[in-house]
Protein backbone atom coordinates (compact mmCIF):
# COMPACT_ATOMS: atom_id res chain seq x y z
CA UNK A 1 0.00 0.00 0.00
CA UNK A 2 1.10 4.02 -0.55
CA UNK A 3 0.27 6.79 0.56
CA UNK A 4 -0.31 5.43 3.80
CA UNK A 5 -1.64 7.70 6.70
CA UNK A 6 -0.03 10.17 9.19
CA UNK A 7 -0.63 7.88 12.18
CA UNK A 8 0.23 4.62 11.22
CA UNK A 9 2.92 2.30 12.51
CA UNK A 10 2.92 4.76 16.03
CA UNK A 11 3.87 2.20 18.57
CA UNK A 12 7.62 3.21 18.68
CA UNK A 13 7.88 3.72 22.66
CA UNK A 14 6.99 5.98 24.91
CA UNK A 15 9.15 9.01 25.61
CA UNK A 16 8.99 12.03 28.16
CA UNK A 17 6.42 14.55 27.73
CA UNK A 18 7.28 18.61 28.79
CA UNK A 19 4.89 21.02 29.65
CA UNK A 20 5.60 22.55 26.23
CA UNK A 21 4.40 20.07 24.51
CA UNK A 22 0.75 21.49 25.02
CA UNK A 23 1.90 24.64 23.53
CA UNK A 24 2.13 24.78 19.22
CA UNK A 25 5.20 23.38 18.26
CA UNK A 26 6.14 26.65 16.06
CA UNK A 27 10.22 25.23 15.99
CA UNK A 28 9.27 21.24 14.94
CA UNK A 29 6.59 22.44 12.48
CA UNK A 30 8.71 25.43 10.56
CA UNK A 31 10.70 22.13 9.21
CA UNK A 32 8.29 20.65 7.58
CA UNK A 33 7.09 21.51 4.02
CA UNK A 34 3.44 20.71 2.84
CA UNK A 35 0.45 22.07 2.52
CA UNK A 36 -1.31 19.00 4.67
CA UNK A 37 1.50 19.75 7.36
CA UNK A 38 -1.12 19.26 10.84
CA UNK A 39 -1.11 20.14 14.55
CA UNK A 40 -3.94 19.08 16.48
CA UNK A 41 -5.74 19.08 19.76
CA UNK A 42 -8.69 17.02 21.08
CA UNK A 43 -11.25 16.76 23.82
CA UNK A 44 -13.63 14.52 24.39
CA UNK A 45 -16.53 13.51 27.09
CA UNK A 46 -20.03 11.80 27.92
CA UNK A 47 -22.90 11.25 30.01
CA UNK A 48 -22.76 7.36 29.64
CA UNK A 49 -26.48 7.34 31.60
CA UNK A 50 -27.91 8.74 29.15
CA UNK A 51 -25.97 7.84 26.12
CA UNK A 52 -24.83 11.11 25.15
CA UNK A 53 -21.33 11.51 23.97
CA UNK A 54 -18.99 14.87 23.21
CA UNK A 55 -15.92 15.19 21.04
CA UNK A 56 -14.09 18.89 20.49
CA UNK A 57 -11.75 19.29 18.17
CA UNK A 58 -8.75 21.97 16.85
CA UNK A 59 -6.99 21.16 13.42
CA UNK A 60 -3.80 23.75 12.58
CA UNK A 61 -2.79 23.91 8.86
CA UNK A 62 0.59 26.30 10.32
CA UNK A 63 1.83 26.29 6.63
CA UNK A 64 -1.88 27.42 5.02
CA UNK A 65 -2.41 29.76 8.48
CA UNK A 66 -5.86 27.91 8.26
CA UNK A 67 -7.67 26.73 11.53
CA UNK A 68 -11.06 24.43 11.35
CA UNK A 69 -12.26 23.44 14.59
CA UNK A 70 -15.28 23.32 16.67
CA UNK A 71 -17.25 20.59 18.82
CA UNK A 72 -20.14 18.20 18.48
CA UNK A 73 -22.37 16.56 20.66
CA UNK A 74 -25.32 13.93 20.05
CA UNK A 75 -27.55 11.64 22.45
CA UNK A 76 -27.91 7.79 20.82
CA UNK A 77 -27.23 7.03 17.51
CA UNK A 78 -27.51 9.73 14.68
CA UNK A 79 -27.79 9.00 10.67
CA UNK A 80 -26.03 12.28 9.73
CA UNK A 81 -24.06 14.99 11.70
CA UNK A 82 -26.59 17.45 11.20
CA UNK A 83 -28.94 15.68 13.45
CA UNK A 84 -26.77 15.87 16.02
CA UNK A 85 -28.23 17.98 19.13
CA UNK A 86 -24.82 19.92 18.84
CA UNK A 87 -22.86 20.21 15.36
CA UNK A 88 -20.96 23.69 14.82
CA UNK A 89 -17.62 23.44 13.22
CA UNK A 90 -15.63 26.02 10.63
CA UNK A 91 -13.59 24.32 8.29
CA UNK A 92 -11.87 27.93 7.08
CA UNK A 93 -10.34 30.11 10.35
CA UNK A 94 -7.17 32.64 9.70
CA UNK A 95 -5.13 31.06 12.15
CA UNK A 96 -4.53 34.76 14.18
CA UNK A 97 -6.86 33.33 16.63
CA UNK A 98 -3.89 30.96 17.73
CA UNK A 99 -1.92 34.43 17.78
CA UNK A 100 -1.66 33.42 21.71
CA UNK A 101 -0.74 30.22 20.81
CA UNK A 102 -3.20 27.96 22.22
CA UNK A 103 -2.81 29.21 25.93
CA UNK A 104 -6.15 30.57 26.05
CA UNK A 105 -8.37 30.58 22.42
CA UNK A 106 -11.67 31.13 20.91
CA UNK A 107 -12.62 30.20 17.95
CA UNK A 108 -15.08 31.79 15.30
CA UNK A 109 -18.05 29.95 16.37
CA UNK A 110 -17.44 30.38 20.54
CA UNK A 111 -15.79 27.33 21.03
CA UNK A 112 -12.84 27.70 23.28
CA UNK A 113 -9.86 26.32 25.22
CA UNK A 114 -7.63 27.60 28.37
CA UNK A 115 -4.67 25.83 29.88
CA UNK A 116 -4.85 26.04 33.25
CA UNK A 117 -1.51 23.85 33.80
CA UNK A 118 0.16 22.06 30.85
CA UNK A 119 -0.16 18.31 30.94
CA UNK A 120 -2.64 18.19 33.85
CA UNK A 121 -6.22 20.76 33.72
CA UNK A 122 -7.88 22.20 31.02
CA UNK A 123 -10.74 24.30 30.60
CA UNK A 124 -13.30 24.15 27.85
CA UNK A 125 -15.89 26.47 27.20
CA UNK A 126 -18.94 27.11 24.79
CA UNK A 127 -22.26 28.44 24.35
CA UNK A 128 -24.99 29.02 21.59
CA UNK A 129 -27.77 30.25 23.39
CA UNK A 130 -30.30 30.17 20.46
CA UNK A 131 -29.81 26.89 20.48
CA UNK A 132 -30.10 25.88 24.39
CA UNK A 133 -26.34 24.51 23.59
CA UNK A 134 -23.19 25.01 26.16
CA UNK A 135 -20.17 23.22 28.14
CA UNK A 136 -18.54 24.49 31.06
CA UNK A 137 -15.75 22.02 31.66
CA UNK A 138 -12.57 21.03 33.10
CA UNK A 139 -10.46 18.23 31.74
CA UNK A 140 -7.90 17.04 34.17
CA UNK A 141 -5.43 14.76 34.35
CA UNK A 142 -5.66 10.96 35.59
CA UNK A 143 -2.62 9.00 33.63
CA UNK A 144 0.63 10.53 32.71
CA UNK A 145 1.07 11.69 28.79
CA UNK A 146 1.67 8.72 26.64
CA UNK A 147 4.03 10.97 24.53
CA UNK A 148 5.16 7.88 21.62
CA UNK A 149 8.77 7.55 20.38
CA UNK A 150 8.82 9.79 17.56
CA UNK A 151 7.78 12.76 19.96
CA UNK A 152 4.84 13.96 17.54
CA UNK A 153 1.56 12.32 18.99
CA UNK A 154 0.80 12.06 22.83
CA UNK A 155 -2.96 10.45 24.75
CA UNK A 156 -3.47 10.80 28.13
CA UNK A 157 -6.45 9.65 30.22
CA UNK A 158 -8.54 12.31 31.66
CA UNK A 159 -11.13 12.90 34.10
CA UNK A 160 -13.83 15.53 32.99
CA UNK A 161 -16.17 17.32 34.90
CA UNK A 162 -18.89 20.17 34.52
CA UNK A 163 -22.10 21.05 33.01
CA UNK A 164 -23.40 20.40 29.62
CA UNK A 165 -26.94 21.79 27.96
CA UNK A 166 -27.96 20.54 24.67
CA UNK A 167 -31.04 22.10 23.95
CA UNK A 168 -32.32 23.40 26.76
CA UNK A 169 -32.03 20.54 28.93
CA UNK A 170 -28.80 20.74 31.24
CA UNK A 171 -26.85 17.47 32.04
CA UNK A 172 -24.13 16.99 34.60
CA UNK A 173 -20.67 15.85 33.18
CA UNK A 174 -18.35 13.57 35.54
CA UNK A 175 -16.57 10.87 33.53
CA UNK A 176 -13.51 9.76 32.09
CA UNK A 177 -11.74 10.22 28.95
CA UNK A 178 -8.81 10.28 26.60
CA UNK A 179 -7.44 13.27 25.00
CA UNK A 180 -4.26 13.26 22.60
CA UNK A 181 -2.43 15.56 19.90
CA UNK A 182 -0.47 15.51 17.11
CA UNK A 183 2.19 17.88 15.26
CA UNK A 184 4.94 17.61 12.60
CA UNK A 185 3.04 15.45 9.98
CA UNK A 186 1.79 15.89 6.92
CA UNK A 187 -2.07 15.17 6.92
CA UNK A 188 -2.40 13.74 3.33
CA UNK A 189 -5.88 14.05 1.92
CA UNK A 190 -5.48 10.93 -1.25
CA UNK A 191 -7.67 8.19 -1.23
CA UNK A 192 -6.23 5.35 1.02
CA UNK A 193 -6.43 1.93 -0.86
CA UNK A 194 -6.87 0.85 2.91
CA UNK A 195 -8.95 -1.44 5.29
CA UNK A 196 -10.57 0.41 8.49
CA UNK A 197 -8.93 2.06 10.70
CA UNK A 198 -9.92 2.66 14.53
CA UNK A 199 -8.72 4.27 17.35
CA UNK A 200 -10.69 2.76 20.48
CA UNK A 201 -10.22 4.09 24.55
CA UNK A 202 -11.59 2.44 27.23
CA UNK A 203 -12.23 4.32 30.45
CA UNK A 204 -12.75 2.51 34.06
CA UNK A 205 -11.93 4.54 36.64
CA UNK A 206 -8.33 6.35 37.62
CA UNK A 207 -6.84 2.83 37.78
CA UNK A 208 -7.55 1.21 34.37
CA UNK A 209 -7.65 2.69 30.96
CA UNK A 210 -6.45 1.54 27.43
CA UNK A 211 -6.16 3.13 24.08
CA UNK A 212 -5.99 0.72 20.90
CA UNK A 213 -5.00 2.20 17.00
CA UNK A 214 -5.82 -0.90 14.87
CA UNK A 215 -6.59 -1.35 11.47
CA UNK A 216 -9.16 -4.12 10.29
CA UNK A 217 -7.25 -7.61 9.49
CA UNK A 218 -7.50 -10.74 7.78
CA UNK A 219 -10.35 -12.51 9.86
CA UNK A 220 -11.59 -9.11 12.06
CA UNK A 221 -14.40 -8.83 10.30
CA UNK A 222 -16.41 -10.41 6.83
CA UNK A 223 -16.17 -7.30 4.31
CA UNK A 224 -12.18 -7.47 4.52
CA UNK A 225 -11.58 -9.11 1.37
CA UNK A 226 -8.54 -9.58 -0.85
CA UNK A 227 -7.97 -6.04 -1.57
CA UNK A 228 -7.94 -4.83 1.96
CA UNK A 229 -6.40 -8.13 3.81
CA UNK A 230 -3.43 -7.25 6.61
CA UNK A 231 -1.92 -9.69 8.24
CA UNK A 232 -3.43 -9.72 12.20
CA UNK A 233 0.23 -9.23 13.20
CA UNK A 234 0.87 -5.41 11.37
CA UNK A 235 -2.68 -3.99 12.03
CA UNK A 236 -1.40 -2.58 15.41
CA UNK A 237 -0.84 1.21 15.17
CA UNK A 238 -0.26 2.24 18.45
CA UNK A 239 -1.64 1.69 22.03
CA UNK A 240 -1.32 1.62 25.88
CA UNK A 241 -2.82 0.27 29.20
CA UNK A 242 -2.92 2.36 32.20
CA UNK A 243 -3.68 -0.34 35.34
CA UNK A 244 -2.49 -0.27 38.79
CA UNK A 245 -0.34 3.27 38.69
CA UNK A 246 1.70 2.13 35.50
CA UNK A 247 1.79 3.10 31.58
CA UNK A 248 2.96 0.23 29.45
CA UNK A 249 2.50 0.00 25.56
CA UNK A 250 0.69 -2.85 23.60
CA UNK A 251 2.35 -4.96 21.80
CA UNK A 252 -0.06 -7.36 20.02
CA UNK A 253 -3.67 -7.09 19.51
CA UNK A 254 -6.27 -8.73 17.35
CA UNK A 255 -9.93 -7.16 16.68
CA UNK A 256 -13.74 -8.73 15.69
CA UNK A 257 -15.80 -6.10 14.59
CA UNK A 258 -19.64 -5.84 12.82
CA UNK A 259 -20.49 -2.89 10.99
CA UNK A 260 -23.74 -2.36 9.61
CA UNK A 261 -23.51 -2.26 5.74
CA UNK A 262 -25.25 0.47 5.14
CA UNK A 263 -24.03 3.40 7.59
CA UNK A 264 -20.67 1.58 8.54
CA UNK A 265 -21.47 2.07 12.07
CA UNK A 266 -19.94 0.06 15.01
CA UNK A 267 -22.59 -2.33 16.34
CA UNK A 268 -19.81 -4.74 18.62
CA UNK A 269 -16.41 -5.22 18.96
CA UNK A 270 -14.10 -7.28 20.73
CA UNK A 271 -10.45 -6.54 21.66
CA UNK A 272 -7.40 -9.41 22.35
CA UNK A 273 -4.74 -7.35 24.05
CA UNK A 274 -1.51 -8.14 25.05
CA UNK A 275 0.57 -6.01 26.55
CA UNK A 276 4.41 -5.65 27.23
CA UNK A 277 4.45 -7.60 30.66
CA UNK A 278 2.78 -10.43 28.77
CA UNK A 279 -0.45 -9.93 30.25
CA UNK A 280 -3.53 -10.25 28.11
CA UNK A 281 -7.24 -9.06 28.52
CA UNK A 282 -10.45 -9.07 26.39
CA UNK A 283 -11.98 -5.95 25.97
CA UNK A 284 -15.57 -6.69 25.04
CA UNK A 285 -18.02 -3.69 23.43
CA UNK A 286 -21.50 -2.49 22.10
CA UNK A 287 -22.79 0.44 20.78
CA UNK A 288 -24.18 3.13 22.82
CA UNK A 289 -24.02 6.32 20.48
CA UNK A 290 -22.83 7.49 16.85
CA UNK A 291 -22.91 10.09 14.80
CA UNK A 292 -20.86 10.14 11.77
CA UNK A 293 -17.97 13.17 10.72
CA UNK A 294 -16.00 13.69 7.86
CA UNK A 295 -13.33 15.57 8.61
CA UNK A 296 -12.12 16.02 5.64
CA UNK A 297 -14.15 15.11 2.36
CA UNK A 298 -11.99 12.27 0.89
CA UNK A 299 -12.60 9.89 4.30
CA UNK A 300 -15.50 9.00 6.74
CA UNK A 301 -15.44 8.41 10.27
CA UNK A 302 -17.91 7.20 12.29
CA UNK A 303 -17.54 9.28 16.00
CA UNK A 304 -19.18 6.40 18.56
CA UNK A 305 -19.23 5.83 22.35
CA UNK A 306 -18.44 2.12 23.60
CA UNK A 307 -19.97 0.50 26.01
CA UNK A 308 -17.00 -1.90 27.30
CA UNK A 309 -16.75 -4.90 29.22
CA UNK A 310 -13.42 -6.24 30.74
CA UNK A 311 -14.01 -9.53 33.04
CA UNK A 312 -17.61 -7.99 34.22
CA UNK A 313 -16.08 -4.33 34.86
CA UNK A 314 -17.84 -1.76 32.57
CA UNK A 315 -16.26 1.12 30.88
CA UNK A 316 -16.87 3.64 28.29
CA UNK A 317 -14.96 5.04 25.48
CA UNK A 318 -14.11 6.91 21.93
CA UNK A 319 -14.39 5.02 18.89
CA UNK A 320 -13.44 6.78 16.10
CA UNK A 321 -13.74 4.77 13.36
CA UNK A 322 -12.47 5.97 9.33
CA UNK A 323 -13.81 4.21 6.39
CA UNK A 324 -12.08 5.49 2.83
CA UNK A 325 -13.66 5.19 -0.68
CA UNK A 326 -12.57 2.28 -1.87
CA UNK A 327 -13.40 -0.15 1.08
CA UNK A 328 -17.01 1.52 1.48
CA UNK A 329 -17.58 1.11 -2.56
CA UNK A 330 -16.75 -2.29 -2.24
CA UNK A 331 -18.77 -3.16 0.50
CA UNK A 332 -21.70 -0.55 -0.91
CA UNK A 333 -21.54 -2.58 -4.54
CA UNK A 334 -21.86 -6.21 -2.87
CA UNK A 335 -25.12 -4.95 -0.99
CA UNK A 336 -26.42 -3.88 -4.63
CA UNK A 337 -26.11 -7.21 -6.43
CA UNK A 338 -29.18 -8.71 -6.64
CA UNK A 339 -28.90 -12.61 -4.42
Amino acid sequence: MTDQPFYLANNTGLIQARPEDDLLHREVNAGIEGDTLTETQYFGFNVPEKNIHGLTYLWHHPNLNVVTGGLMVFQGVKPISMAAELFDFRIYMNDTVLDNDIHDYRLDNGFGVKILEPNKRFHLTYEDAARGNAIDLVSEAVTPVALFGDGKHFEQGMKVRGTLKLRGEEHQVDCFNVRDRSWGKLRPEALMPMPPVSWMTGSFGEDFIFNCNLMDHVGSNPQITAPFEIPQDKALNGGWVWRNGKLSLITAARKEIRRDDRTFQPQEVTLHLTVEDGSTFVARGTLAASCPYATWTNMHANISLIRWDVEGRIGYGDMQDVIWNDFAYSVASKALVPA
